[in-house]
């Protein structure tokens, strides 16, 4: 994997805070790269940040995820649905903000280009 991006990915989720959440698609925009290659950063070293409050667009995780999610989820206060998934719609960081403090994470890496944003 390409380690600038996902340095890119792991610095991205840093900037999401308590009780929010970002989908794949919200972080790989915000750092150049594809909602699938943010899965993968996210499944093979995602232990290192705060995995719980990336889920895909629904607010679900993977099933095996879930149950570790939800006591940190309550932990947090997470707008959660009644199917135990996060409510989006509620929970969804702000974009002006989390914009913002991508740009401020990211500013002493290169940019992201056509090498830097894998699928």
């Amino acid at each position: 994997m390409d380690e600038l991006g996902v340095e890119r990915v792991l610095r991205a989720v840093e900037c999401i805070p308590p009780g929010r959440a970002a989908a794949y698609g919200e972080i790989g925009r915000a750092v150049g790269a594809s909602p699938r290659f943010v899965a993968r950063v996210l499944s093979s070293v995602g232990a290192t940040v705060e995995w719980w409050r990336v889920p895909n667009v629904r607010g679900a995780l993977p099933a095996p995820l879930t149950a570790r999610a939800l006591p940190l989820w309550r932990d947090e206060d997470m707008p959660l649905t009644r199917d135990q998934r996060i409510d989006m719609p509620r929970a969804r960081v702000d974009p002006v903000d989390f914009a913002g403090c991508v740009r401020d994470a990211l500013a002493d890496l290169p940019s992201a280009g056509s090498d830097d944003a894998p699928d």
